[in-house]
């Protein structure tokens, strides 16, 4: 059975909140199965038709930025703090979290509640 949508983003915006803050708690390496199972997740969602205002666009994006931050070499002379990558990630925590409330909104109407 799938899970709903809000319950993926939700679980995407705090695993993007921990990257975002907590930087060099993972590597690449370490990124592992939590991960791929939300992107996976998030892509699969992408691809279906969407039943109402498609909800899945930031994160999307947010998907995009945690692979290039973690696939992503060290740049000469910078931080993690300073990857593009991660601010590409901060900036989009605020979208993702409008569209995990629309989507939460969406299944509640769905539900007739």
């Amino acid at each position: 059975m799938i899970r709903p949508l809000s319950q993926t983003l939700n679980d995407l915006i705090g695993f993007a909140e921990e990257t975002v803050t907590r930087p060099n708690r993972y590597s690449g390496h370490a990124l592992g199965a939590r991960f791929g199972e939300l992107a996976a997740e998030i892509r699969g969602a992408d691809a279906r038709p969407a039943e109402a205002v498609r909800t899945t666009r930031a994160a999307m994006v947010m998907v995009y930025a945690l692979e290039g931050f973690y696939a992503g070499e060290p740049e000469a002379g910078s931080r993690s703090l300073e990857s593009p990558w991660l601010m590409l990630a901060g900036a989009a925590l605020p979208l993702l979290r409008v569209e995990a409330w629309i989507a939460f909104n969406n299944e509640k109407a769905a539900r007739g509640t």
